[in-house]
C-alpha cells in the first residue's frame, strides 16, 4: 500500500511540483495537488481489483477490496467537491460572487469533459454504495463501465484544462487511463471453454 500512495498520489504531485506553476494562494496550490493526488488514486484503483496480477502482492483479496473501497470513498467524495473548491476562496472575498463563477465555470463547453466525468462520478458512487441488491456480475460490469466513462473523460479534462497539463503529465495520465482501461477490457473478455481448446479437441479424437 505505501508503493501504491507513492506511485499513484506521489508521482502525479511531484511532477507538478517540479514544473513549478504559479499560483495566486497556498489555499489554491494546496486544492490543485490535492485534486491530482486524488485523481491519480482513482485511477490506481483499477489495479487495487481483480485486475492485480495474481500473487503479485501478498495482500489477501479481501484486504485489496476493503482498500479499494476505502480509497475509492475518500478520493471520488473530494473529487466530488473539487469544483466548489477551486473557487472556494472567493467566498471569502469582497465583492466577489462565487456562485455565479460557479455557474459560468460549468456552464463553459471547455468543462464539458469535466461536468460529465463528475456526473459519472456521483452515479459510481451512489451504485457502489447501495450495491447490496445488485446480482455480483451485473455489478462488474455496470461499475466498470461507469469507471471507463468517468476516467476517459476526467483523463481529457484533466489534460485539456488543468493548470500542471504539461508534457510529461498529460502522458502520465493518458498511460495510467490507458492501461488501466486496456486491462479491464481485456478481464471482460470470455474465457475460452476447455472444448474450444484445439489441444483438447486433439486429445479427445485420438481417445476416440
Amino acid at each position: 500500500m505505501v508503493l501504491f500512495l507513492l506511485f499513484f498520489a506521489g508521482v502525479p504531485v511531484y511532477l507538478a511540483e517540479i514544473q513549478d506553476v504559479p499560483t495566486r494562494f497556498a489555499f489554491q496550490h494546496a486544492v490543485l495537488l490535492t485534486s491530482l493526488a486524488a485523481f491519480g488514486l482513482m485511477l490506481g484503483l483499477f489495479w487495487l481489483s481483480r485486475l492485480m496480477p495474481k500473487d503479485a502482492v501478498k495482500m489477501k483479496y479481501a484486504a485489496t477490496m476493503r482498500w479499494h473501497k476505502y480509497i475509492g470513498y475518500v478520493a471520488g467524495l473530494f473529487m466530488l467537491v473539487h469544483p466548489v473548491l477551486m473557487i472556494a476562496r472567493r467566498f471569502t472575498a469582497v465583492e466577489s460572487n462565487p456562485v455565479g463563477n460557479l455557474i459560468l465555470m460549468i456552464k463553459s463547453p471547455l468543462m464539458l469533459t469535466g461536468v460529465i466525468a463528475w456526473c459519472l462520478l456521483v452515479a459510481l458512487i451512489l451504485v457502489a454504495f447501495f450495491r447490496k441488491p445488485m446480482p455480483a456480475k451485473i455489478f462488474r460490469y455496470v461499475h466498470g463501465v461507469m469507471a471507463i466513462g468517468f476516467t476517459g473523460l476526467s483523463t481529457w479534462h484533466v489534460v485539456s484544462v488543468g493548470r500542471h497539463s504539461n508534457p510529461a503529465m498529460s502522458g502520465f495520465w493518458i498511460v495510467l487511463a490507458v492501461g488501466a482501461v486496456g486491462a479491464l477490457l481485456w478481464s471482460y473478455k470470455p474465457a475460452r471453454r476447455k472444448t474450444d481448446n484445439p489441444i483438447y479437441q486433439g486429445a479427445a479424437n485420438e481417445s476416440a
